[in-house]
């Protein structure tokens, strides 16, 4: 079987310049037709398993990778993930916007969208899980309230993801999304990070409310936080029962280092976001050590390389998170994070 997915990994660089004349959102579709493919003909784990999948270390998708559950969470156990994201799930479908959404930059590895967290629904969603049964693999739900809802909708909307998605077999972990900058807040105007700060308590307390008692819950961060915001999110969770911090997102920073000719809107990912992420992720283990909590910090952006694993292992994480990566070198990135 090693021989598989030995051709498998070495085959993507030869593969990539094709998948690359297309739209990323069509590449990423045709990779999860191509999952579901394998998944039905039964030949995945002959495909994909290697003997050394077994990682010191968790990793996972990050959110968006398996956004609305139709990717079988068994592939991806099998590409190599000990624990599949779906999401970002929200209560109701949403289109998100129109027209192409995302901007590669192949010479940083680097990339930018602006897709508006376009999402089938959380009904559908616990639909499309439902239907591959036995998964081997615990699932996160990365949710958020679907776009423009108001007061006391967003917290209706965040209850009502909850209810639809708690009972599938092997969800252990919500991770609620603060953090995505390509959001419409109850304005009308993009961007409603701000907006999700303001009214965390509230959130949390809804959460903690409807998750199961056994289920974890997670904060996911953006890279663009100030040390305040650190602060302020760390004084409010410390009331709730939240067990760490998914750090971080995509960010509104377009370093023209990493990013040429910006479309001047979206988030950026990819090696473009690594060094804001490394930044807050730094500004969170040294104020989590002053208050003496204990919280899980999962690493998250631009991690593409087993030094850069050992990088945010320094600061305080302990899992690992991935998706623009994998689009830059594929799924042998995996075997590459077990050198650490």
């Amino acid at each position: 079987m090693d021989i598989f997915r030995n051709i498998i990994d070495s085959s993507y660089p030869l593969i990539k310049p094709f998948l690359f004349r297309k739209d990323p959102q069509q590449a990423h579709e045709m990779f999860s037709q191509w999952c579901l493919f394998l998944y039905r003909k039964n030949i995945d784990k002959l495909l994909f398993y290697h003997r050394k999948n077994t990682l010191p270390f968790p990793i996972s998708n990050a959110a968006g990778f398996n956004k609305n559950g139709s990717i079988p969470p068994r592939v991806l156990k099998y590409l190599g993930f000990s624990r599949v994201v779906v999401g970002t799930v929200m209560n109701n479908p949403w289109k998100g916007n129109p027209g192409v959404t995302i901007q590669r930059y192949p010479g940083t590895e680097s990339m930018v969208n602006w897709m508006g967290l376009p999402g089938v629904g959380a009904e559908q969603v616990a639909k499309n899980l439902q239907q591959f049964g036995k998964r081997g693999v615990p699932l996160t739900i990365n949710f958020m309230s679907t776009p423009q809802k108001q007061g006391h909708d967003v917290l209706d909307d965040l209850k009502g993801t909850i209810l639809a998605t708690r009972d599938i077999p092997s969800v252990d972990r919500f991770e609620l999304n603060i953090s995505c900058p390509n959001t419409h807040g109850s304005s009308g105007t993009l961007d409603a990070r701000r907006e999700n700060l303001s009214q965390l308590q509230k959130m949390l307390h809804v959460v903690e409310q409807h998750v199961h008692p056994s289920q974890e819950i997670y904060l996911k961060i953006s890279p663009d936080s100030t040390e305040d915001d650190v602060n302020d999110i760390i004084n409010v969770v410390q009331k709730y029962r939240v067990n760490g911090f998914v750090i971080g997102n995509t960010s509104t920073n377009h370093d023209p280092k990493f990013i040429s000719l910006s479309p001047g809107k979206g988030g950026a990912s990819g090696n473009a976001v690594y060094y804001d992420s490394l930044r807050t992720q730094k500004m969170f283990y040294e104020r989590l050590k002053k208050v003496d909590q204990k919280y899980t910090i999962i690493a998250c952006g631009g991690i593409n390389s087993s030094e850069k694993v050992k990088e945010r292992f320094s600061f305080g994480a302990t899992e690992i998170q991935i998706f623009t990566p994998l689009i830059f070198s594929g799924p042998g990135l995996l075997r590459e994070m077990r050198k650490i």
